[in-house]
């Protein structure tokens, strides 16, 4: 199956791909536009208010169990959604580096995510793609936001990304 995607760079390391249905907008936020909420996951940086709606800030190359870099002012994120049966829309914002432009991947042509990959990848990534000399992590947001929200299934089996507790 032939989709869109928004090619990121989430650091000089890092490249991700996230479909272009799941993504709301590039936002660029100041330190101070950050309430840090004491008591969560460290990978969460805070909340901020996007014109009305509470979005969760979120540090996505910690969250990967990489050493994440210092956080530019401003800070660019993308805004991503994702749909749960019981409880609607729910959105987030991630912290980016750049964001780079829209490809078309076919699902079917990607390659599978390496056995030696972290944990957090092959988790987080439905496969890789090959693209003008650079390779993308394909990011399954459905089970990113399963990741962020244990209480969205009953499966209760929400591994441990790069040693960070995501309960």
């Amino acid at each position: 199956m032939i989709q869109e995607y928004c090619r990121l760079r989430v650091s000089p390391l890092l490249r991700i791909a996230i479909p272009i249905t799941s993504v709301d907008e590039v936002i660029q936020l100041q330190p101070q536009d950050i309430s840090p909420i004491p008591g969560v996951n460290p990978c969460l940086v805070g909340l901020t208010n996007q014109r009305g709606r509470l979005l969760w800030v979120l540090h996505l190359e910690k969250f990967l169990g990489m050493k994440p870099m210092p956080l530019g002012k401003p800070i660019m994120a993308i805004a991503i959604r994702s749909q749960i049966p019981t409880e609607g829309i729910r959105c987030l914002a991630c912290v980016v580096m750049a964001v780079e432009e829209i490809m078309t991947i076919d699902s079917q042509k990607l390659i599978p995510v390496p056995e030696i990959a972290p944990p957090s990848a092959k988790v987080l990534l439905s496969g890789i793609a090959k693209l003008d000399k650079n390779t993308y992590g394909v990011l399954n947001v459905k089970e990113l936001f399963r990741l962020l929200n244990p209480d969205m299934d009953d499966s209760n089996e929400i591994p441990e990304l790069a040693g960070i507790s995501t309960a």
